[in-house]
Formats: C-alpha cells, sequence, structure tokens
C-alpha cells in the first residue's frame, strides 16, 4: 500500500455511471437487469449533492475512477448511546482492481464514516466480504454474530 493515495472527493451526479460500474463490479455473480442499472444510476445522479443523507467519496484515477464508498445516514429511535438516534450504513465500497492496494479503499471509507459521524450517526454498519474484514476492522468495525435480511428479488 502506498502511502499517498490519490485525493479523495465528493461524488457528484456526473459520477453516476462509474458508481454504477463499481457497484455491478461487487454483486458476487448476482444478476443485474437494464431495468436495476437504470433505477440506480438515476437515484445517484438525482440524489449526490441535494440529499444530506446520502454520502458518496470516489478517488479519481486518469480514466474513471479508482475506488468509491457510499454510505446512507438513518433515523432511528433516541436511546442514551444514540441521542440522535441516527445510525449509518456503509452500502458500498469498491476499489477497481487496476487501482488496489494503494490506500484507496481505506480512504473513501473513512470519508464516508467522518461524513456519517459528522451527521450524528453514533452506530455505522456494514457488510464485508472477506478481503474487506481486515481493513474494515482495522478502522474499528466488530464482526457480529448475527445478520439477518429479507429483501425482494432484484427487479
Amino acid at each position: 500500500m502506498t502511502s499517498n493515495p490519490q485525493p479523495v472527493r465528493p461524488a457528484t451526479p456526473a459520477d453516476a455511471d462509474e458508481l454504477l460500474r463499481l457497484r455491478v463490479a461487487v454483486l458476487a455473480g448476482e444478476a443485474v437487469t437494464d431495468r436495476w442499472r437504470a433505477t440506480y444510476r438515476e437515484d445517484l445522479r438525482s440524489r449526490l449533492g441535494t440529499d444530506p443523507d446520502l454520502v458518496a467519496y470516489v478517488v479519481p484515477a486518469d480514466a474513471g475512477l479508482a475506488a468509491c464508498a457510499i454510505g446512507i445516514a438513518y433515523r432511528g429511535y433516541s436511546g442514551p448511546e444514540h441521542p440522535a438516534g441516527r445510525w449509518g450504513r456503509i452500502h458500498t465500497v469498491v476499489t477497481d482492481p487496476a487501482h488496489r492496494r494503494r490506500g484507496h479503499g481505506r480512504a473513501v471509507t473513512t470519508a464516508v464514516i467522518e461524513a456519517l459521524r459528522a451527521r450524528s450517526c453514533t452506530s455505522i454498519e456494514l457488510i464485508s466480504t472477506e478481503d474487506g474484514l481486515a481493513l474494515y476492522e482495522s478502522l474499528g468495525f466488530t464482526r457480529t454474530p448475527t445478520y439477518l435480511a429479507l429483501r425482494r428479488p432484484l427487479y
């Protein structure tokens, strides 16, 4: 890993196509329809820079993006450890294979964590691949014993 990754910047609507490309790259064999692609792309284009709860950071490359991380701040219930009732989820962290082992994944993930904390999120979660575990644990994430999800099939 180099000590000087490219500068991280907030994603903009103009990055939507590259964010889609990187997101599809980590779907691990899930079927991705044209409708899914169009919906994802248009949602990003309409929300990046205007929705304060959607945070996305990228590392630019000569052609496209080298890496990205996308997170969302949610409103839940307030409590002693979560006074604002805000929590975050990091939905996507991807580094293009040609740009790996240069610190880009750490840089964009750290930027998203900081942005979610700035939005008063006191708990941040993500689902990791085996390849990402060491990075996320080094950033302070801990494993949970159980995680279940009920999802509709992709359309």
